[in-house]
């Protein structure tokens, strides 16, 4: 098998090869993440190309389910990226973004020679790419199964990080990588499990067995006792803001505070980008609804301390009209301070907005459903629920996206019984 420097160099050529598909008559395969293009799902993509890359003949190409301009959105993948495409002479320019080409020729050149389409950190294509979904031939995922694209091959399990997954793949069938790989992929995971916090109950026996695996192989910025350090006082040092690469990282620790920094400093954006920066979107139900929801590393009483709360109910109606929603699902995380002078303390919080092809029976019984849901342990942010956008506290702070999708899901697929 070629070097992961080597695949990294055929990265410059992908956008142009899908922009001139007159020219071509073989096979494609796409290694696509998912819509919210956060940093497990752009590293999956990218480390899932190069493990499938010699058992096909044209190297597949990893996408970046999102715009390119959208990049600024995520400073976190940014940095990691640029980094370690860096080692390679490389960059972001080389990567091919969603909007770098016309999906709907794609598909179409496919049905004359031949398209295979991976999908990875995702087991269903988006609501949005649903053309895909006859061309699926693999899946690589940690999220509940949705039980579509039967042909497919699929490796779906419920651990903390994508990335696990493709890095297992690439232990069992390499055995090791090289020092940039192995930093690319440890990062999402540390970021995805919360530094593989007990407290934070994301992490498995898998995630922690793949970071145990990957950290030997990273080059550290000097020699450490313990590459996977709890000491904060190191990581802390160092200021995100001013950070242009991740070559002197010394730690996991380390590696995961700057990111984690860099991924939660969102308090600038605008409501909108704040909606749309971490977003997802699916069809549920007969007849069909249309699910948006976005995750937001901003606690809600920050958010309304700086906007209101009059704003963001605004700003939450505007997106679902924009989006043509049938129900949104905003969901705010991160730590708080818990009341003047108090120590900051992680938490979630949820808001639950409706479009107006919703009636108030049906919007009684989801937000009924939701809130008997015990994953989520949602309780009233405010004593004054008024008319629009419902706002929660979630108790359950363990469940993310991965386990509020399920529940909405389940809740909208009973209101058809």
């Amino acid at each position: 098998m070629k070097g992961f420097g080597l695949f990294v160099k055929t990265l410059a050529a992908n956008t142009a090869r899908l922009n001139s598909l007159d020219a071509h008559t073989g096979r494609l395969t796409l290694v696509l993440g998912n819509e919210s293009a956060d940093l497990d799902s752009m590293v999956s993509s990218l480390a899932l190309a190069y493990a499938l890359s010699p058992t096909i003949s044209a190297p597949p190409i990893p996408i970046i389910n999102t715009n390119r301009s959208d990049m600024t959105l995520r400073p976190e993948s940014t940095l990691l990226l640029r980094t370690t495409l860096q080692a390679n002479d490389s960059g972001i320019d080389a990567l091919t973004f969603i909007d770098d080409f016309d999906l709907t020729r794609v598909v179409s050149y496919g049905r004359k020679h031949g398209l295979d389409v991976w999908l990875v950190d995702h087991n269903a294509p988006a609501s949005r790419q649903t053309e895909l979904e006859p061309f699926v031939r693999g899946i690589v995922d940690h999220h509940v199964d949705e039980n579509r694209c039967p042909q497919a091959e699929r490796q779906i399990e419920l651990v903390g990080s994508c990335a696990t997954l493709v890095a297992e793949r690439l232990r069992n069938t390499l055995g090791s990588v090289e020092p940039e790989l192995a930093k690319m992929l440890v990062a999402p995971i540390l970021i995805d499990t919360s530094e593989l916090s007990s407290t934070a109950r994301r992490a498995t026996d898998k995630d922690i067995e793949m970071v145990s695996w990957l950290v030997p192989q990273v080059e550290w910025a000097w020699s450490s006792a313990n590459p996977v350090s709890t000491d904060s006082a190191v990581a802390d040092q160092e200021s995100s803001d001013e950070v242009e690469s991740l070559d002197h990282v010394s730690s996991t620790h380390e590696l995961y505070k700057i990111l984690d920094k860099l991924k939660g400093k969102v308090s600038h954006l605008s409501a909108r980008d704040l909606l749309r920066k971490d977003y997802k979107q699916w069809t549920v139900g007969s007849p069909a609804w249309t699910v948006g929801i976005s995750s937001i590393s901003y606690r809600l009483q920050k958010w309304i301390k700086r906007d209101s709360r009059k704003q963001i109910k605004k700003a939450v109606e505007k997106w679902v009209d924009e989006q043509k929603l049938d129900v949104a699902l905003v969901m705010t995380h991160g730590k708080a301070k818990q009341g003047k002078g108090g120590v900051k303390v992680y938490g979630r919080d949820l808001i639950v907005a409706f479009g107006q092809s919703v009636n108030e029976e049906q919007q009684r019984r989801v937000l009924d459903g939701l809130q008997r849901s015990e994953l989520l342990g949602l309780e009233p942010f405010f004593e004054d629920q008024d008319t629009g956008p419902v706002f929660f506290n979630q108790t359950r702070t363990e469940s993310s996206r991965k386990q509020v999708f399920p529940a909405i899901k389940a809740v909208i697929e009973s209101l058809s019984i």
